[in-house]
């Protein structure tokens, strides 16, 4: 049983504005916006939300997307995009288009002419045959082009996005680009882009408790009173108002037959408990096999210490200096996986509360043990007496 919302939930001001713009774009002008949000909160939902909109109306939709996955493919986005609209066909017929077909088949092949050059190798050219082929295409009632996983993208695809946004609004074309909140070019053209006015920028948060129970709610097809107050009290605290995670969650609840749904609505049978779903722990060893060896480790440590760590622990298990653990924690913030934990000096705290458990589900038991042996002599060696939480973190 696939467990996804059939609504959006919590995104009533973003889902106004980019309708608001989606109409703009049929009848007067168009223009760019950044999607941004960290893995899982429902960036892509969104935009395949307003792409729904977009088709029930009769616009052109153009949809491509970045990928880690591989070697990195120039313009792939772009050349997905515009592959997923004009695969197969003709050029349009446009007076203003004809000079520039040659090197818009660099991304459409199926235009290549033979007798003609392929490519001058320019990319402000071809960012301009971009933006004249999307103007063309929107001319008549509007477009919409939706460019996914930005913080993927090659350089030479953000500089096409960057040319496209400072020109939209001078045709009928609307573009929704979508990027995690991770330091980056991506990033830094979305916000360079709403300084200058050139965009508009939707920083995605994450559910409270009340909307997560509501969303539960969206994926188990009842109404909000109907979902057992154990099973959104888990929900939330160990998604933590992510989305992805909530149905991940209940995916597992539903599979291993803790949550059965009957006559009288969602029961819960035998002791309720949220397994790490696999899907996350597949993508947190994505952000941590970027981090290298050295911050699988430092992360590895911090999980085996719990949801909350002390860095000294860390830095005494790990043997690191200070600069190669300030350089690590600092990628591991700006990778979401941990952040500063404002309560306690020197503490940071995962993010996610099922990260901790998803890196030690990666773990050797006997790899584990060992880690858990040394931390434990850390802490003792640090902290003579164990004063306060340390006790318990020893044991």
């Amino acid at each position: 049983m696939g467990i996804r919302s059939t609504r959006l939930i919590g995104r009533d001001r973003e889902l106004g504005a980019l309708s608001e713009a989606l109409e703009k774009a049929r009848t007067d002008h168009g223009g760019a916006f950044f999607l941004v949000g960290e893995g899982g909160i429902g960036k892509s939902r969104l935009a395949a939300d307003i792409a729904s909109r977009a088709l029930a109306t009769g616009l052109p939709v153009l949809r491509g997307r970045a990928s880690s996955i591989g070697p990195m493919v120039p313009f792939r986005p772009l050349a997905e995009a515009l592959l997923s609209h004009f695969r197969g066909g003709l050029p349009p017929a446009a007076p203003e288009l004809d000079p520039l077909v040659p090197v818009l088949a660099r991304l459409v092949p199926d235009w290549y002419r033979g007798d003609r050059p392929h490519d001058n190798g320019n990319l402000l050219v071809l960012a301009e045959a971009v933006f004249r082929l999307l103007s063309v295409a929107g001319r008549e009632g509007g477009c919409l082009i939706v460019l996914e996983d930005l913080h993927n993208a090659d350089a030479e695809t953000l500089f096409i996005v960057e040319y496209l946004v400072d020109n939209l609004a001078s045709s009928r074309v609307m573009l929704i680009g979508t990027l995690r909140g991770e330091p980056g070019e991506a990033l830094r053209l979305a916000t360079a882009a709403a300084q200058r006015s050139s965009s508009h920028t939707f920083e995605l948060a994450r559910l409270d408790a009340e909307r997560t129970r509501e969303f539960a709610a969206a994926c188990l097809e009842t109404e909000p009173a109907a979902v057992p107050a154990e099973v959104a009290n888990l929900l939330w605290q160990n998604s933590e108002g992510v989305p992805f995670v909530v149905e991940e969650l209940l995916h597992g609840m539903l599979g291993d037959g803790l949550l059965v749904g009957g006559a009288g609505g969602w029961q819960v049978v035998g002791e309720l408990q949220a397994r790490v779903p696999e899907a996350l722990i597949s993508s947190i060893a994505t952000r941590v096999d970027a981090l290298g060896p050295d911050g699988e480790t430092l992360l590895s440590v911090a999980a085996v210490l719990g949801r909350r760590f002390p860095l000294s622990v860390v830095q005494a298990v790990t043997d690191m200096d200070d600069r190669m653990l300030h350089n690590h924690i600092s990628a591991s913030v700006a990778a979401h996986l941990v952040t500063t934990d404002e309560t306690t000096p020197g503490w940071y705290a995962f993010r996610h509360p099922l990260t901790a458990e998803a890196l030690l589900a990666r773990l050797v038991p006997s790899t584990k043990a060992n880690l858990a042996r040394r931390a434990a002599d850390a802490v003792e060696l640090l902290h003579p007496g164990l004063p306060g939480e340390l006790c318990a973190l020893a044991a």
